[in-house]
């Protein structure tokens, strides 16, 4: 009772003085602060303009999803043109491009194979031209950030192959086929098998500090920045890791803090690769920490959570100061009864105050909301200068003409973003 209490104060503590009105649904009902676990009606600002603002697009090559493939360097450059369009269109001033989908690469690499997503044929590249070094260069002269985007251990989503059928598949340089004792796989619910890299192996940390410092050393990129994807979000079947676990486990934890540790030591060495050559550093987590039903301090919300599922304790790397900035993923709308866009980001909003010395940006699912509802949350962003700006998935989004409309509205004039000031 007293949990409910004080999440009810801390609403009416973040929304209060913000003039604007209460947010109903559909039918003219107030909308529920935290779904299921508070009735307290959200506050809706009106909207707030701010001189600093990161306004971020994720853009995903992996599938094709938002950068189509491109058989020539020429085709490349022109795909990569309209992208930079569609930004300066919406006035965003980062990118987000993923440089590493699965254990490839979209660049020149020594480390890992150029990636199948841009020329149809992994290991296939466009001959001495590089990818990376090009689209910064593209980016500084058309003032909008770029940062590179890891999945760090993903090998491959989903796959109907067992997990030797599929790394023969693979290029003779990928090092899930140099080294498959280095890949766990699991089983997903549909039936297909998931695979990626072991963060238990030491070895598996080294790549991937390997292909980090690749990346910084070889074009001035603003940021790295890794995805959610730490364990999967499925559970591994009992005894998965068990090899790693026996014997890289000196401190004998227990196995949910020993995948835990495993995940902190790669975000704490990237953080001191990263600084070392004044590079940004930049997660974005699963937007549920935790649940305060289940740990002191959670938010009220409920079903899985980063640090207990995937193993990845976000508010630890705020803490220790390891990343630069944190751009949770709060893909939920304002009436989702178990993850209300409001508790969750407010609980955000919190931990930033904690912990000022992580840049908070909110990451916004396009796919999962409609531009009303999108609008709405960027309202209630608007007034909280705890939130330094916001990320969009995806690029593809953009080139929707309610959701454009709505953004040109929203953001009509270019800002620096927070990195800029």
């Amino acid at each position: 009772m007293l949990l409910k209490v004080f999440f009810i104060t801390l609403a009416a503590l973040l929304t209060a003085g913000a003039s604007g009105e209460i947010l109903k649904d559909n039918r003219g009902r107030p909308v529920r602060y935290a779904g299921i676990f508070s009735a307290a009606p959200v506050n809706l600002p009106r909207l707030a303009g701010k001189k600093l603002q990161t306004r971020a697009v994720w853009c995903a090559i992996v599938h094709n999803l938002d950068f189509p493939r491109s058989p020539t360097a020429a085709h490349f450059k022109k795909n990569f043109a309209s992208v930079l369009n569609l930004l300066k269109k919406h006035n965003c001033n980062v990118l987000i491009f993923q440089v590493r989908a699965n254990g490839d690469a979209a660049y020149l690499s020594r480390w890992n194979p150029f990636s199948a997503w841009l020329t149809g044929r992994e290991g296939k590249t466009y001959g001495n031209f590089d990818p990376l070094s090009y689209m910064v260069r593209e980016c500084r002269r058309n003032r909008i950030e770029f940062h590179a985007w890891l999945n760090p251990y993903r090998i491959t989503g989903s796959t109907v192959l067992s997990k030797e059928r599929y790394l023969k598949t693979l290029s003779p340089l990928h090092i899930a086929r140099r080294r498959p004792d280095l890949v766990l796989a699991s089983p997903t619910r549909s039936g297909t098998l998931a695979l990626q890299l072991d963060p238990g192996r030491p070895e598996v940390v080294s790549h991937i500090l390997n292909t980090v410092h690749e990346i910084i050393s070889r074009a001035p990129v603003d940021a790295i920045h890794f995805d959610d994807y730490f364990y999967p979000y499925e559970p591994l079947m009992p005894g998965t890791d068990n090899s790693s676990f026996y014997r890289y486990n000196p401190r004998r934890l227990r196995l949910d803090d020993w995948r835990r540790e495993n995940v902190n030591t790669l975000i704490r060495e990237t953080s001191r690769l990263c600084r070392s050559r004044r590079v940004r550093f930049g997660v974005s987590p699963f937007g549920i920490w935790d649940n305060a039903r289940k740990r002191r301090g959670g938010s009220l919300t409920a079903g899985m959570s980063s640090r207990n599922d995937i193993f990845a304790d976000t508010l630890l790397w705020m803490q220790q100061k390891w990343i630069d900035y944190i751009i949770p993923q709060v893909y939920w709308n304002f009436d989702h009864p178990k993850a209300a866009y409001a508790a969750v980001t407010d609980w955000w909003i919190v931990s930033a105050r904690k912990f000022p010395a992580t840049e908070l940006y909110i990451g916004h699912s396009l796919g999962r909301s409609g531009p009303a509802e999108l609008y709405n949350q960027l309202r209630y962003n608007s007034v909280h200068p705890e939130i330094r700006g916001e990320a969009l998935y995806a690029l593809r989004f953009l080139r929707n003409r309610n959701f454009s409309t709505m953004l040109q509205r929203v953001w009509n004039t270019p800002v620096p973003s927070r990195a800029a000031r």
